[in-house]
């Protein structure tokens, strides 16, 4: 093996003919070392990065688009759900989650009033690609875009880095410890360690511009009843109204079109379709609109394919381009203030829920988060919340109930078993019961904190992250404003 490089072992793939095709064996370049390589770059990405950077350690962030984000700007969904205060009003989600929020809302959308309201913080996509860019570069993070993590780097059963593949070919990086914020646990899967899968919901977004938001929220102001209260979220019209009057953005609840007489009235004439290829429910959709922008991100469909099966992904993406076109179409004819709106932005990657989450030290289970639970190895706290149905219907949606009682995310949930140096830092990754439960965006940017500051002071203290002394961990927590 020459200086310098990587030796791969080769692969071989079956054929239809039971005949077995080799590929052949490559050296890859070594680029470089880092403390940490965070791998993934959406919000739980970036929020590890940035964690791992302030505590001192040389860091990498890797990203399979051309910009961060992940489900938030790629993905174009467009709101962050606001679980951080109680009902009381006390502000328990802290550290990164709320300084991120704040810089996504201040930079084109709900601005700091929304610390006042309960609901959704709306914001721009296009602006949130910059602001993450900009906090990585603050923290002082190196990064690689439109970059994929092809493989893993091995010593016996410790992650020593990862194999990258790009424009410039394959190569390998070392790291002293890793951060799988993929979303998937792609890292932690192909590392060998153990983990599950099961088939969620995903969406397809996209964004319409030219649209006099006034007039759409006038016409339920001039039509009471049409509003779906307590629909997708624990909020009335008449919440939402003040919301919009004091932030400039409105929250128009996922199946809030169920109850409209325009849109019921098209799906009777055929004119509306309910249903398209893989998706289903195109008459229940989210919107999140900006009044200065005059623009509205939209949750138009929702499947249930295989999200880890490219093929099927493949699809998806191209009929929800289709379907955004046809809401679009049926918008312009049926809806007040869209008749002069036209698309200016068609999501690039699916608003996936849940695919692939580790088997990990410890799981997080539904109870803890309805309950409040204290763990001794917590590296952030979350506001209790319940689900229910408020609103009564054939196709209604339940909401998030939230209570003035707190629960801990143990540190051992983002552990995986069998696999040393590394630390899963997205939400929807760790090990838990259910994948949903620390998969919104908050929680993630907690969960990445939490991965990208115990993987830092891992490589700083020569120790695996299974070993780190967590009283050490919950300090430099501490220090960058996590509630521990």
């Amino acid at each position: 093996m020459s200086a310098g490089l990587i030796s791969c072992e080769t692969d071989s793939i079956a054929t239809n003919s039971d005949e077995t095709m080799m590929l052949p064996a490559k050296n890859v370049p070594l680029l470089g070392e880092y403390d940490v390589i965070v791998a993934g770059g959406g919000l739980g990405g970036v929020s590890a990065a940035v964690a791992a950077a302030k505590a001192g350690a040389k860091t990498l962030l890797v990203e399979r688009n051309g910009f961060p984000g992940g489900v938030a700007t790629a993905g174009m969904c467009s709101s962050v759900y606001n679980p951080l205060y109680t009902p009381s009003h006390e502000l328990v989600v802290r550290g990164n989650s709320a300084m991120f929020i704040d810089r996504l809302a201040e930079a084109n959308g709900s601005g700091k009033n929304w610390h006042e309201h309960l609901g959704h913080i709306i914001f721009d996509t296009e602006c949130g690609k910059v602001v993450l860019m900009q906090l990585l570069q603050e923290a002082g993070c190196d990064y690689l875009l439109d970059t994929l993590v092809t493989d893993v780097l091995m010593k016996n059963n410790r992650l020593a880095g990862i194999v990258i593949d790009s424009k410039s070919g394959k190569q390998a990086i070392k790291a002293k410890a890793v951060v799988d914020a993929t979303g998937d646990a792609d890292v932690a899967y192909m590392a060998g360690a153990p983990c599950n899968n099961r088939t969620t919901k995903s969406s397809y977004c996209f964004r319409i511009g030219n649209v006099d938001v006034d007039k759409f929220v006038q016409y339920f102001i001039d039509n009471p009843g049409i509003f779906m209260d307590y629909m997708d979220i624990n909020w009335s019209f008449k919440e939402a109204l003040a919301h919009y009057r004091a932030t400039g953005t409105f929250l128009f609840p996922h199946g809030g079109t169920l109850e409209m007489e325009i849109i019921k009235k098209a799906v009777a004439d055929g004119r509306y379709k309910q249903e398209y290829g893989v998706f289903k429910d195109l008459d229940a959709v989210q919107m999140h609109f900006i009044r200065d922008l005059g623009t509205v991100g939209i949750v138009g469909a929702m499947t249930e394919i295989d999200a880890l099966d490219n093929r099927q992904i493949s699809k998806a993406l191209f009929q929800g381009k289709e379907i955004a076109y046809m809401i679009a179409n049926y918008f312009r004819s049926l809806m007040p203030g869209f008749e002069n709106g036209f698309i200016i932005g068609l999501a690039d990657d699916l608003g996936v829920r849940t695919t692939r989450w580790i088997d990990g030290d410890f799981a997080f289970t539904k109870k803890m988060k309805e309950e409040q639970t204290n763990f001794e190895d917590s590296i952030g706290k979350g506001v209790v919340q319940t689900s229910e149905k408020r609103y009564e219907g054939n196709r209604s949606f339940g909401v998030q109930i939230l209570h003035d009682t707190t629960y801990d995310i143990p540190y051992r949930c983002l552990l995986p078993k069998k696999v040393d140096g590394l630390v899963i830092g997205a939400g929807r990754s760790t090990s838990q019961e259910n994948p949903s439960l620390l998969r919104v965006m908050a929680m993630t940017m907690v969960v990445g904190q939490g991965a990208g500051a115990a993987a830092a002071l891992s490589a700083k203290h020569n120790t695996i992250p299974r070993d780190l002394d967590i009283s050490t961990l919950q300090g430099e927590l501490k220090s960058q404003g996590v509630n521990v």
